[in-house]
């Protein structure tokens, strides 16, 4: 498992690697699901736009391998360097695809999909949905709507068969 000294120490190394002091706090988030990593800023009138902390998903960082940790690291490094040397918001834009070549990491767009997250993605919600058919897994949701409550009504993508839920806790 990352430790948040571990993360820090990377976020160290990449930002040296451009010239940018890292001294922002690193923190892991419990109950981030949707995105792996975030990069928070302020804004005010007279400094700009200038990075506060970095953020990590802690179930992205119990599943993903050390390579993929590592890329995300890199990635919202990036965004941290982005944002101490230009004082602007870039997102993903060709400044921000800049400092990735800088710090050298070619993971300069949104991570979608993480193959080792994916994998694991189904533990992460609290109603989980399989095909019927193939048991591939569908989707989720962490919380009770119409799908929870009439998963009959809907069918699997994959093979048109109804679905299967499954309630992890």
């Amino acid at each position: 498992m990352w430790t948040i000294e571990k993360l820090t120490a990377l976020c160290v190394e990449y930002c040296g690697r451009a010239g940018v002091e890292f001294n922002s706090p690193v923190t892991i988030n419990p109950r981030t699901t949707n995105r792996l990593g975030g990069c928070y800023y302020e804004w005010t009138p007279r400094k700009g736009y200038f990075p506060t902390q970095i953020e990590f998903s802690k179930t992205f960082l119990s599943v993903a391998s050390d390579e993929e940790v590592e890329k995300v690291v890199a990635h919202e490094c990036a965004h941290y360097v982005t944002f101490a040397l230009t004082n602007v918001r870039h997102e993903h834009d060709k400044v921000f695809r800049h400092y990735c070549k800088v710090i050298g990491t070619d993971n300069d767009k949104y991570a979608l999909v993480v193959n080792s997250y994916a994998e694991h993605s189904d533990k992460v919600f609290k109603y989980a949905f399989y095909c019927s058919k193939c048991g591939k897994f569908v989707g989720g949701r962490s919380r009770a709507c119409k799908m929870t409550k009439h998963p009959e009504w809907y069918k699997a993508n994959c093979c048109q068969a109804p679905l299967n839920m499954i309630q992890n806790w």
